[in-house]
């Protein structure tokens, strides 16, 4: 049998396994703009899995704002920002996002996932060592392991494990100062039982401030205190938080008055802010390290100035207009409430992600579809995305979402949880 035959035949027998284990995916096609409604194939259903926070995707005023950008500029940036692609829409949006996150500088990226391989990549060295939370997003992870030095992850907000764990790194490396002999049996167990090396440059501390498939939150004054105690730089990625928590929607930093101990913050354009993009903010050294060393940044067509002015309109309205992120806390609480009241488990939430918990994976499709019948989408969560056991609705709300679609949501909640997931959650 020819090799690439045989390597298909593998790749058939992968696939077939993820069907019977209900982890299969495939791709709705989605007709529309994205908003509280979408239509897929010829139904319309109402949504609640958007990123779309201030339902800014669609809006009038931000649509112009990319027509107009095309009318002066094309669609294609042409070239990397190093060679001519660097265009007047992309220095404009760096400005707005250095002044709104108070920052010396900014640098957009192709991407968040772009962002954070640039910070984890460009800023670490092989003798560094990163701490990572188990459920920061995969590009955090990813980055992290890339990035060629030494990576370590704590469970999920056990900030009581992580102090453990700097507390041991910073004997070991006074020690490794003074006593060399009593140093190495140090390193040694520490290499033994808790995996972490005592010859490092510099230590990283990576969280997510929301977290994305749960909706909760990291505590940020917790994790600047053992940083500054213990000589770590605090690397967040406020994906999920930009335009929705904090004082101009500026993230948790700021809602958790912690922005001075952020030694870089990565931001996205493709949540609240409607368009595509990451971005970084920092002091003005950071990002002339990340133009000048970033492969991410160096390597890569400049993204369209459509999508940079997009994202400047929309920051314009998301700080002008505080109502929409007020309006999808308001909701988010509320529908955590009425699902908690229901018997559902929401976990602890504190954002417009809403987690509906519902174990395996083949539970968590036969409820996606129940709600499909009922014209609402909301797919699945599925390992790998989760951990095994732990598949879920994952719930998302919109400013845009009208008080009559809520209402819909939670008779459909409500009646899924009387008949489908009665034998489940009982």
């Amino acid at each position: 049998m020819p090799a690439i035959q045989r390597w298909l035949n593998a790749l058939a027998e992968d696939l077939d396994k993820r069907k019977r284990d209900h982890l299969f995916r495939g791709l709705s096609e989605v007709s529309g703009e994205q908003g509280a409604e979408l239509v897929i194939g010829s139904k319309r259903y109402l949504q609640f899995c958007t990123n779309n926070y201030l339902g800014l995707a669609a809006d009038p005023e931000v649509l112009d704002a990319a027509r107009a950008a095309v009318d002066r500029w094309g669609f294609g940036s042409g070239a990397s920002r190093l060679v001519a692609g660097s265009m007047q829409s992309h220095h404009e949006l760096e400005v707005d996002l250095a002044e709104f996150k108070q920052a010396e500088a900014a640098l957009v990226f192709s991407s968040g996932y772009a962002a954070n391989m640039a910070v984890l990549t460009c800023f670490t060295s092989p003798h560094d060592l990163i701490f990572s939370d188990k459920l920061n997003h995969a590009s955090l992870l990813d980055a992290a392991d890339a990035s060629r030095c030494k990576h370590r992850t704590y469970h999920h907000r056990n900030y009581s494990r992580l102090a453990e764990l700097l507390k041991r790194l910073s004997r070991a490396q006074g020690q490794s100062a003074t006593e060399p002999t009593e140093a190495a049996a140090s390193a040694s167990r520490l290499n033994r039982d808790e995996k972490v090396p005592h010859e490092i440059s510099r230590a990283w501390i990576v969280t997510d401030t929301v977290f994305s498939m749960d909706g909760d939150v990291a505590d940020l004054e917790q994790l600047s205190r053992l940083a500054q105690a213990h000589g770590a730089l605090l690397v967040t990625d406020e994906a999920h938080a930009t335009g929705v928590l904090g004082p101009d929607g500026r993230g948790l930093a700021a809602l958790q008055n912690v922005e001075s101990a952020v030694a870089v913050s990565v931001g996205t354009l493709s949540k609240a802010l409607g368009s595509v993009g990451g971005f970084v903010t920092g002091p003005r050294q950071v990002i002339d390290t990340l133009i000048n060393r970033s492969r991410q940044f160096i390597y890569t067509t400049a993204l369209p100035a459509a999508c940079t002015a997009a994202a400047r309109c929309a920051l314009n309205i998301s700080r002008r207009e505080p109502e929409r992120r007020q309006r999808v806390l308001s909701l988010a609480q509320y529908v955590r409430t009425e699902l908690t009241a229901m018997g559902y488990q929401t976990g602890p939430s504190e954002s417009p992600i809403i987690p509906v918990l519902l174990g395996s994976a083949q539970h968590a499709l036969e409820a996606a579809a129940a709600l499909r019948e009922k014209g609402i989408y909301i797919p699945a969560i599925r390992p790998p995305t989760v951990a095994p056991n732990t598949a879920r609705l994952r719930i998302s709300l919109m400013a845009t979402h009208s008080d009559a679609q809520i209402d819909t949501l939670l008779r459909a909640m409500k009646a899924l949880r009387a008949t489908h997931l009665r034998p489940i959650l009982s």
